[in-house]
């Protein structure tokens, strides 16, 4: 394992920015979920996607404050960024369904953010190997 990969600039400001931008995205999915669906490019904004999008407004905070919290520990951080990862490429493939079916806006914007997302989290694991 790459003990200096840790203190990396590239390794630790991608994860630094990763937990924020999580912990700031999940807040604002709980806050304003009506906005965020909007932002992703959703038009029908009905009871059930504001549901769905405080669910993943929780995945995304919780997913954040881990990233923050392994930031010291290289183990733990390589295994947050998996499962930031992982979680990413669940959003993938739910983007590229959307696409599928019609729905370009929101399969734009969403595969835009969740890719580059799963590259990056793959990347972060690599380096911390």
């Amino acid at each position: 394992m790459n003990e200096a990969a840790i203190d990396a600039p590239d390794v630790l400001g991608w994860s630094l920015a990763s937990g924020l931008g999580r912990v700031v995205f999940g807040i604002g999915m709980l806050a304003a979920p009506e906005r965020a669906l909007r932002a992703l490019g959703f038009s029908d904004v009905i009871p059930a996607t504001v549901v769905v999008t405080r669910i993943a407004g929780v995945r995304d905070l919780v997913l954040g404050v881990a990233t923050l919290g392994a930031l010291d520990d290289r183990r733990r951080l390589r295994a947050v960024s998996l499962a930031n990862a992982a979680a990413d490429t669940g959003d993938t493939l739910a983007f590229s369904a959307a696409l599928r079916s019609g729905e370009r806006d929101v399969g734009v914007r969403g595969l835009a953010a969740s890719l580059p997302a799963v590259m990056a989290g793959l990347w972060t694991a690599w380096r911390l190997s």
